[in-house]
């Protein structure tokens, strides 16, 4: 019953973002819908709702809180000292656009970073160890997956960081630009060694605690994550905001990690019909 109830509301949480962020936007010039109050701060809160559900259905509570504790501390604190220092992804500065903030940084940012931090998780996983969560023992199986994770989420910087920094949003300011639309490459650096100490430290502990789901985790639960991954990039992308090419680029940074993880879960779903990891 437990089990149920969360697939019911997360499945619930993903189709209300998908209606709000992506559905109402394509309708633009046909039909008007009604939109929901609260805009990006209640989207965000969407989805990382979504990712806290899924993931405590996945990998029980134990598991969700610890990895929602280091991906908000770990963040917040990159992001204080980013905007502290400039050394970690380049000088900039938060405006008011985003909200109230502990020290420079908004508090809707250590919730965003878990929106995308177990989305990308899932698909990591999905398209290097052909399973939807865990982390097999040793060193080597912790930083292939630590590094992948990292890459996957950086993707999603590619696409959003021009669209919230650029000039028709700046929920923040880069103070001296950069070849990027603006944005300094030291940015995706600072993201992916933010992201990779991230999972490094909770890949770390998922190495020795178990996980303890609350049903199976068949094809269509792990399939979740790579929808809201894909809303997010078409959530972007029809936004109206977004800048000229960066439809393109969205489809070329995030789309094979998309399409990698869908091939693989349909693969082992039907290869691996009983495994653990892939219950029907």
């Amino acid at each position: 019953m437990r089990g149920r109830l969360l697939l019911v509301v997360t499945t619930a949480l993903l189709i209300l973002f998908a209606y709000d962020a992506v559905l109402r936007s394509l309708l633009t010039g046909l039909v008007r819908l009604p939109g929901l109050p609260g805009g990006l701060t209640l989207l965000t809160s969407i989805m990382a709702l979504f990712s806290l559900t899924h993931a405590w259905y996945t990998l029980g509570g134990r598991l969700t809180l610890i990895f929602f504790a280091l991906s908000a501390s770990i963040s917040w604190v990159y992001e204080q000292a980013g905007v502290a220092t400039g050394l970690v992804f380049g000088a900039y500065h938060y405006t008011d656009y985003l909200g109230g903030k502990l020290g420079e940084v908004p508090l809707l940012i250590p919730l965003a970073w878990f929106m995308m931090i177990y989305p990308s998780y899932v698909i990591a996983n999905l398209v290097v160890a052909r399973r939807a969560t865990g982390t097999a023992p040793g060193a080597g199986p912790l930083l292939r997956m630590a590094v992948a994770s990292a890459a996957v989420m950086t993707a999603w910087d590619l696409v959003i960081d021009p669209i919230l920094s650029g000039p028709r949003v700046r929920a923040w300011v880069w103070e001296s630009g950069g070849p990027y639309f603006g944005i300094p490459g030291q940015n995706y650096l600072g993201w992916l060694a933010t992201t990779f100490t991230v999972y490094l430290s909770y890949r770390a502990i998922e190495q020795r605690v178990r996980a303890v789901p609350a049903g199976p985790v068949g094809a269509q639960v792990a399939a979740l994550p790579i929808a809201a991954y894909g809303l997010m990039l078409m959530s972007n992308l029809v936004s109206g905001v977004a800048p000229s090419g960066l439809a393109l680029i969205g489809a070329l940074v995030m789309g094979p990690p998309i399409a990698l993880a869908t091939w693989r879960l349909a693969h082992e779903a039907a290869d691996s019909q009983g495994a653990p990891g892939w219950a029907a």
